[in-house]
Protein backbone atom coordinates (compact mmCIF):
# COMPACT_ATOMS: atom_id res chain seq x y z
CA UNK A 1 0.00 0.00 0.00
CA UNK A 2 0.77 3.37 -0.74
CA UNK A 3 -0.03 6.24 1.57
CA UNK A 4 -0.60 10.25 0.33
CA UNK A 5 -2.37 12.72 2.22
CA UNK A 6 -3.94 16.43 1.75
CA UNK A 7 -1.78 19.45 2.90
CA UNK A 8 -3.08 22.80 2.00
CA UNK A 9 -0.50 25.23 0.15
CA UNK A 10 -0.84 28.92 -0.64
CA UNK A 11 0.79 29.46 -4.11
CA UNK A 12 1.28 33.38 -5.01
CA UNK A 13 -2.32 34.40 -3.40
CA UNK A 14 -3.55 31.09 -4.86
CA UNK A 15 -4.64 28.29 -2.59
CA UNK A 16 -4.26 24.90 -3.60
CA UNK A 17 -4.44 21.42 -2.11
CA UNK A 18 -1.15 19.56 -2.69
CA UNK A 19 -1.23 15.71 -2.67
CA UNK A 20 2.01 14.43 -0.92
CA UNK A 21 3.00 11.04 -1.09
CA UNK A 22 4.74 9.05 2.03
CA UNK A 23 8.20 10.64 0.90
CA UNK A 24 6.41 14.31 1.42
CA UNK A 25 6.78 14.52 -2.69
CA UNK A 26 3.91 16.56 -4.25
CA UNK A 27 2.04 14.37 -6.63
CA UNK A 28 -0.33 16.89 -7.88
CA UNK A 29 -2.49 19.61 -6.73
CA UNK A 30 -6.04 20.12 -6.34
CA UNK A 31 -7.85 23.66 -6.84
CA UNK A 32 -11.17 25.25 -7.68
CA UNK A 33 -12.42 25.00 -11.08
CA UNK A 34 -15.16 25.80 -14.18
CA UNK A 35 -16.97 23.53 -16.30
CA UNK A 36 -19.87 23.76 -18.29
CA UNK A 37 -23.48 22.34 -17.28
CA UNK A 38 -21.43 22.16 -13.88
CA UNK A 39 -22.40 23.93 -9.72
CA UNK A 40 -19.33 26.22 -9.80
CA UNK A 41 -18.85 25.55 -6.17
CA UNK A 42 -18.46 21.85 -6.64
CA UNK A 43 -16.28 21.94 -9.62
CA UNK A 44 -12.84 20.90 -8.84
CA UNK A 45 -9.73 20.13 -11.05
CA UNK A 46 -6.79 17.92 -10.24
CA UNK A 47 -3.28 18.16 -11.99
CA UNK A 48 -0.32 15.63 -11.31
CA UNK A 49 3.17 16.82 -11.70
CA UNK A 50 3.26 15.36 -14.79
CA UNK A 51 0.52 18.08 -15.99
CA UNK A 52 -2.12 15.68 -16.56
CA UNK A 53 -5.06 17.27 -15.57
CA UNK A 54 -8.51 15.97 -14.50
CA UNK A 55 -11.42 18.42 -13.82
CA UNK A 56 -14.24 17.15 -11.93
CA UNK A 57 -18.03 18.63 -11.47
CA UNK A 58 -21.17 17.83 -10.32
CA UNK A 59 -24.19 18.37 -13.42
CA UNK A 60 -26.39 21.10 -12.19
CA UNK A 61 -29.63 19.42 -11.13
CA UNK A 62 -33.39 20.16 -12.68
CA UNK A 63 -35.83 19.30 -10.86
CA UNK A 64 -36.62 15.79 -11.88
CA UNK A 65 -33.04 14.42 -10.99
CA UNK A 66 -32.85 15.68 -7.77
CA UNK A 67 -32.10 12.39 -6.17
CA UNK A 68 -29.49 11.29 -8.54
CA UNK A 69 -26.68 13.34 -8.85
CA UNK A 70 -24.54 13.20 -12.15
CA UNK A 71 -20.89 13.92 -12.53
CA UNK A 72 -18.90 15.24 -15.40
CA UNK A 73 -15.17 14.20 -15.83
CA UNK A 74 -13.49 16.33 -18.17
CA UNK A 75 -9.75 14.94 -19.13
CA UNK A 76 -7.24 15.91 -21.79
CA UNK A 77 -9.00 14.16 -24.52
CA UNK A 78 -12.18 12.66 -23.12
CA UNK A 79 -15.17 13.47 -21.43
CA UNK A 80 -17.04 10.83 -18.91
CA UNK A 81 -20.21 11.03 -16.85
CA UNK A 82 -20.39 9.26 -13.76
CA UNK A 83 -23.76 8.91 -11.62
CA UNK A 84 -24.89 7.67 -8.16
CA UNK A 85 -26.92 3.88 -8.41
CA UNK A 86 -30.25 5.14 -8.05
CA UNK A 87 -31.89 3.92 -4.16
CA UNK A 88 -28.78 3.05 -2.94
CA UNK A 89 -27.76 6.87 -2.89
CA UNK A 90 -30.67 7.50 -0.29
CA UNK A 91 -28.91 4.87 2.10
CA UNK A 92 -24.97 5.39 1.02
CA UNK A 93 -22.38 7.16 -1.49
CA UNK A 94 -21.99 4.88 -4.47
CA UNK A 95 -21.24 6.46 -7.84
CA UNK A 96 -20.02 4.14 -11.22
CA UNK A 97 -18.87 5.12 -14.62
CA UNK A 98 -16.43 4.09 -17.24
CA UNK A 99 -12.94 5.42 -17.56
CA UNK A 100 -10.71 4.00 -20.77
CA UNK A 101 -13.09 0.70 -21.33
CA UNK A 102 -12.79 0.13 -17.07
CA UNK A 103 -15.80 -0.08 -14.93
CA UNK A 104 -14.98 2.38 -12.01
CA UNK A 105 -17.02 2.12 -8.86
CA UNK A 106 -16.55 4.55 -5.55
CA UNK A 107 -18.36 3.91 -2.63
CA UNK A 108 -18.55 4.42 1.05
CA UNK A 109 -17.59 1.53 2.92
CA UNK A 110 -18.82 -0.06 6.48
CA UNK A 111 -16.33 2.01 8.37
CA UNK A 112 -17.72 5.42 6.74
CA UNK A 113 -15.00 5.84 4.08
CA UNK A 114 -14.37 6.09 1.03
CA UNK A 115 -13.53 3.39 -1.41
CA UNK A 116 -12.85 3.05 -5.26
CA UNK A 117 -12.57 -0.39 -7.19
CA UNK A 118 -11.78 -0.59 -11.33
CA UNK A 119 -13.10 -3.66 -12.78
CA UNK A 120 -14.07 -4.87 -9.31
CA UNK A 121 -10.34 -4.51 -7.78
CA UNK A 122 -9.64 -2.75 -5.00
CA UNK A 123 -7.57 0.17 -5.78
CA UNK A 124 -7.83 3.21 -2.74
CA UNK A 125 -9.88 3.84 0.73
CA UNK A 126 -9.74 7.65 1.39
CA UNK A 127 -9.75 8.52 5.33
CA UNK A 128 -10.80 11.50 6.45
CA UNK A 129 -8.65 11.08 10.08
CA UNK A 130 -5.91 9.17 9.13
CA UNK A 131 -2.94 8.03 11.57
CA UNK A 132 -1.63 11.97 11.59
CA UNK A 133 -5.17 13.10 11.90
CA UNK A 134 -5.10 14.72 8.39
CA UNK A 135 -6.89 13.09 5.22
CA UNK A 136 -5.23 10.30 4.09
CA UNK A 137 -5.29 8.15 0.66
CA UNK A 138 -4.15 4.99 0.87
CA UNK A 139 -3.74 3.30 -2.50
CA UNK A 140 -2.80 -0.21 -4.51
CA UNK A 141 0.88 -0.33 -5.19
CA UNK A 142 -0.22 -0.62 -8.35
CA UNK A 143 -2.35 2.49 -9.25
CA UNK A 144 -0.33 5.24 -10.92
CA UNK A 145 -0.29 8.24 -8.47
CA UNK A 146 0.45 10.29 -11.87
CA UNK A 147 -2.62 8.69 -13.63
CA UNK A 148 -6.20 10.35 -14.85
CA UNK A 149 -7.52 7.56 -12.25
CA UNK A 150 -5.56 8.90 -9.49
CA UNK A 151 -6.60 12.37 -10.40
CA UNK A 152 -10.52 11.05 -10.10
CA UNK A 153 -10.20 9.15 -6.88
CA UNK A 154 -8.74 12.45 -5.21
CA UNK A 155 -11.45 14.32 -6.99
CA UNK A 156 -14.37 11.98 -5.79
CA UNK A 157 -13.46 12.59 -2.71
CA UNK A 158 -14.77 16.20 -2.36
CA UNK A 159 -18.26 14.55 -4.15
CA UNK A 160 -17.87 11.98 -1.20
CA UNK A 161 -17.93 15.05 1.38
CA UNK A 162 -20.82 17.43 -0.44
CA UNK A 163 -23.19 13.97 -0.09
CA UNK A 164 -22.15 13.36 3.49
CA UNK A 165 -22.85 17.10 4.46
CA UNK A 166 -26.26 16.83 2.18
CA UNK A 167 -26.82 13.13 4.03
CA UNK A 168 -26.33 14.97 7.70
CA UNK A 169 -28.57 18.09 6.35
CA UNK A 170 -31.63 15.88 5.25
CA UNK A 171 -31.34 13.74 8.95
CA UNK A 172 -31.67 16.25 10.66
CA UNK A 173 -34.18 18.06 8.98
CA UNK A 174 -36.11 14.13 9.78
CA UNK A 175 -35.52 14.29 13.67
Amino acid sequence: MKQYQFKLSVDSNRKVLAIEDDHDETVGYVEKAVLKNCEEQNTYSYTSTRGTSVVLGLKRRRFKDMNISKYIIVTDDAQHVFKEKPGRNLLQFKIVGEVDDHHMKVEENSDGDMEAHIDKRYVATVKEKGPNGNTVIMADTKLDDLSMKFGIIVLMYFMFKLYKREAWDVANLLE
